[in-house]
């Protein structure tokens, strides 16, 4: 049988492609950044900010799910959420850890204090964590009740999500505020350029992935209700 090639394996590998430049970029030609203190490990940023925002994206689309599938109980709402909230943990650890290594690095101290005391920290780890008890919850077998219960606890991303976002502009925090304000533009250029790169790459990666995750789970779907038929 002959293998058909889906526009979701262009994503992919466009994606995937740029991650390749996004690594070039930050590793070979910008060199180390010298206005900061560890400016080795601020080669993370290229990586640290675009998972950051796409984890934001990720969770916003479990909340509008959420809400859709409380409004008429749609099974592409369910499974719209269930895919990106799966999608936006493992993009969020890859903000926890790549975050956690840059801070050790450029402001010392203790790991666990600074999650306690920062709010940005302390908001984005409450943020993932709940949506990894959704994940947890949504292993059981999916009742109307377990989606409906899943849904109401998507739906409370509606306040954490925002939250996190904005803490470090509002509340108590040390992490840097580079998008959406005048510091954006004082980057310079070839930091901006491997910082839309990562960004566009970590798009069309979450793009095709979620792409999969949902061909997956209605696959999964079509089955169980396949094998229900016949007993």
């Amino acid at each position: 049988m002959k293998y058909k090639w889906e526009w979701r394996e262009t994503v992919g590998l466009f994606g995937f492609l740029l991650v390749l430049a996004t690594l070039y970029f930050g590793l070979i030609y910008t060199g180390p950044a010298k206005f900061f203190t560890a400016p080795n490990a601020q080669k993370l940023f290229y990586f640290h900010v675009p998972s950051g925002l796409i984890t934001y994206l990720a969770f916003l689309m479990v909340v509008g799910g959420s809400a859709f599938y409380l409004y008429n109980q749609s099974d592409y709402a369910d499974r719209l959420s269930k895919s990106s909230a799966e999608l936006g943990i493992v993009f969020g650890f890859m903000s926890l850890a790549s975050g956690t290594f840059w801070m050790k690095a450029e402001w010392g101290g203790d790991i666990f204090s600074r999650f306690l005391t920062d709010m940005r920290l302390a908001t984005t780890l409450a943020m993932w964590i709940l949506y990894i008890a959704y994940f947890v919850y949504r292993r059981q077998p999916e009742t109307f009740e377990v989606k409906k219960n899943a849904a109401v606890l998507g739906l409370s991303g509606m306040v954490m999500v925002p939250l996190s976002y904005l803490s470090s502009r509002f509340l108590r925090s040390h992490h840097p505020v580079i998008v959406g304000t005048e510091d954006q533009g004082t980057l310079d250029p070839s930091l901006r350029m491997g910082l839309y790169t990562g960004l566009f790459a970590f798009l069309l990666i979450y793009i095709f992935l979620f792409s999969m995750r949902m061909k997956i789970e209605e696959m999964e779907r079509t089955m169980l209700n396949a094998r229900m038929e016949k007993i």
